[in-house]
Parts: C-alpha cells; structure tokens; sequence
C-alpha cells in the first residue's frame, strides 16, 4: 500500500526515474542478445554469417512479442486493478499469464522440431546461409520456453515494485550471452550453433535472477491456481497484444526487408542490413523502456482517476524519448564509421551500403520514440482498441507499403526511406485522429511550474 500511495502521490519526477533506468536498463539487456551474437558473428564469420543471423533475427521479435503479449497484459490488468483498490484477482491474473506462456512456448518447441527445414527456407536462406540460418534457429528454438518466460516474468516483477531486480536480470544475462558468444565462437570455433546455444542460455539465468524475487517479503504476487474465467484470458490478451503486433511486426518488417533487399543486391545488401537493423534495435529497445517506465505509473493512476499526474507522466516520456531520438539521429549522423567497425573490418563495399543505409535511416529516431510512448499511453488504460490500430498502422501496414512503394522507385535508398516515412506519418495521423493523444501531445508544450514537479503532493 505504501508503494502504491507513493505512485498516486509522491514525487513524479523521482518516480519516473525509478522505473525508468530499470526499465531501459531490462529493454537494453533484451536487445544486447542479439547485438552480441552479431559483433562476434561478424567479426568471427564475416558477411555471410551476418546474412544468416539477420534472416533468423524475426524469431527472437516472435519470442519477445509473445513474453510482451502475456506480460504487459497481464501486468497492465494487475496495476489498474491495484489502483482501483481490487486486488482478489491479481493473483490469478499473474499465474494464467505465466500458464499461456509456457504452453505457446512449448508449442514453437515442437514446431522447431517438426518444421525446421521448411521454417528456414521460408526466411530466404539458400546455399551454405541455409545451413549456417539452420545451425542456429535449432539450438535457439529450442529454448523457446526460457525466452517467453524470462519476457513475461520481467514484466511482472517491474510491475510488482522490483524493477532493480527486472533490469539486473537482463543486464546480466546479456553480459553472460556476450562473453559466451566470444567462448563459443572465437574462442571454441562453434559457428552459429555457438553463437545460439550463448543466446539461449542467456535467458536462463535471467529466470534464475528474476526468481529471487518471490524469496522477498515485498513480493506481492504469487502462483495461484487459476479459475476457468475467460474473462481475465481475455482481458490479458486485449492489453498485450499491441506490445505483440510491434515486436510481431517488427519480425515481419525484418523478414520483408531482406527479401526486398537480396532481390536488389543480394547477401551483401543483408549483411548491411544485419548491422542497421541491430544499430536500431538498441535504440528501440531503450524506447520501449522508456514507454514501459511510464507504463505502471499511468496504470495506477488510471485507476486512481488521477488524469492530471497521468498527462504530466506521459509529458516526461515524450521528452525523455525525443531527447534520445535526438541523440541517436546525430551519432549516425556523425560517426556511421564508428558504428559500422563494431561489426565488421574487411569489407569496404559493406561500408559503402551501411553508412548510407545509416544516415537515411537513423532520422526515423527522431519521432520513434514519441509514437512509442505515446502508444504506451493509451495501452496503459487499458485502450486496447486505439492502440492496435495504432501499433498496426505503424508496425505493419505503412512500413511494408513504403518498402514496396520507394523501393520501386528509389532502389536501395527507398529501403532505408521506409522507416522514416513511416514514423513521421504515423505521428501526424495519431495526433490528427485520436483526441486523448492529441491532448497528450498539447499538454507537452504546457508549461509546469517548479514548483509543482518539486511538491510531493502536487506532482
């Protein structure tokens, strides 16, 4: 109770900096799995293991969308439950997110092991990127269930007052992923099934971390066995599932890229890609942070009915990822070399493709992180509907219509464009059609007083 009477009255700033380092910290780790496998890969396998790791990139946003579907879900439904002062159901709520999550879990298990073949041919890969792409997914796909359930017990425990613990989870997970990608791969000469069975494992020990935290007294949720309602199944699933169509998406979005891209200048093209693409995913993984940061705090001031203090939560967000979107536009701007020799050393005509590729690209961060934000907004009350259109307009539809469309007409830089077009559109159509994000948006440019944000009671 104290906690949540701190959250509807304490001192904004200081709690928003609470969830939001942790948060960024976790989303950070998250995105460092795959950032790992591909400098190690890179520089242990060249070009060609970067063109197998990017065309088997779309099934860890299928993991992390799916964790996202049952723990934002399941979270958003608990903390606006906590606000309202309804707590009988939280219990249940925790446990059957966590049953569906081991179950889809354990059914891409034996998709993995039944349709493998099929799967990576699927994704493009032919010759010896087949092999090196089938390498990989089947050791990762393996531990499909770690991966789900490491996403959504994150969540959770965020949600339920640790979110030290949540990111220290992932941080050290992703530590322990690089330093077993540079055993395997370099060191031990294991190739993709190296590089996977580090990324694995990662997720692992992230669940081992994250269990401490039912060892605590300050835990509040539990496993209880849950009653047959469809009602709360449904509830779960109406609250994640735009955290699931932007990772979802983001998969597709992937998957599409690099058809479009060895159709214009093969393998080369994706491994040029492979290095953007994970440049990206870092920047939006701290996004997602910083919307998840927000996420608890919007929630149970929903229930509380405080609309104020939820308008001026989502007011530090916004800044917050527009500052960053800001700072990751020029670092690509400035110093795409810099960035590219992370990956790979001995190929100028890759440098070629991927310093342009990271000028045009990068300045989609400029508004990335808003519409992120902005779309945690209107989840975090539980306004499901507004914000599946909005994560399928952004996450799907417009991007895939402006690959098609400037890729046709501007080749290779119609790739890159396609980003950028879409966040800049998404951002004018959410603000034109949606009032409560038009009026979000408005209370950004409202002055706060000093004063307001340093008094406890009326911050």
């Amino acid at each position: 109770m104290a906690k949540l009477k701190e959250i509807v009255d304490g001192n904004l700033n200081k709690i928003y900096i609470k969830y939001l380092i942790p948060s960024v910290g976790g989303m950070l780790g998250t995105s460092l799995y795959v950032l790992g496998d591909t400098m190690i890969v890179g520089r242990g396998l060249g070009s060609a293991g970067l063109a197998a790791l990017n065309l088997s990139i779309p099934i860890i946003n299928l993991f992390t969308g799916l964790g996202l579907l049952f723990g934002i879900g399941g979270a958003t439904a608990v903390s606006v439950d906590r606000g309202k002062g309804k707590t009988e159901n939280i219990n249940r709520i925790f446990t059957k997110s966590m049953v569906l999550t081991f179950m889809i879990g354990l059914f891409l298990t034996l998709f993995r092991i039944f349709f493998l073949d099929e799967f990576v041919s699927f994704l493009g890969a032919e010759g010896d990127i087949f092999l090196m792409s089938r390498d990989y997914l089947a050791i990762l796909m393996s531990f499909s269930i770690p991966f789900l359930l490491n996403t959504t017990l994150m969540v959770f425990v965020r949600n339920d007052g640790a979110p030290k613990t949540a990111m220290a989870a992932m941080l050290i997970g992703s530590v322990f992923n690089v330093l077993l990608d540079y055993l395997f791969i370099i060191k031990l000469g294991w190739g993709m099934s190296g590089g996977a069975l580090a990324t694995g494992l990662a997720p692992v020990l992230g669940i081992l971390i994250l269990s401490s935290h039912f060892l605590k007294k300050k835990n509040k949720i539990k496993f209880q066995f849950p009653k047959g309602s469809s009602t709360k199944l449904k509830r779960i699933i109406s609250n994640g599932i735009p955290s699931f169509i932007v990772e979802f998406s983001a998969g597709i979005v992937i998957f599409a890229f690099n058809q479009r891209l060895l159709k214009i200048s093969g393998n080369l093209a994706v491994s040029a890609y492979s290095i953007i693409a994970n440049l990206s995913l870092i920047a939006y993984a701290i996004f997602t942070g910083v919307g998840q940061a927000i996420q608890p705090i919007v929630s149970i001031n929903y229930g509380a009915k405080n609309k104020k203090r939820i308008l001026k939560t989502v007011k530090l967000g916004i800044f917050t990822a527009f500052s960053l979107g800001m700072l990751f536009f020029l670092s690509g701007l400035l110093f795409p070399e810099k960035l590219i020799s992370l990956f790979i050393k001995d190929s100028s005509e890759i440098i070629d493709i991927t310093r342009t590729g990271i000028k045009i690209y990068f300045s989609s961060f400029l508004l990335m992180g808003v519409n992120t934000v902005m779309t945690s907004y209107v989840q975090s009350k539980e306004q499901a509907k507004t914000s599946m259109i909005i994560s399928l307009t952004r996450g799907l539809v417009l991007i895939i219509g402006f690959l098609m469309i400037l890729s046709r007409r501007f080749g290779i830089i119609g790739v890159w464009l396609s980003l950028p077009m879409t966040e800049l559109t998404v951002f004018i159509l959410s603000t034109l059609v949606f009032k409560k994000l038009n009026r979000a948006v408005k209370y950004l440019f409202k002055p706060i007083p000093m004063t307001n944000l340093l008094d406890s009671k009326s911050a």
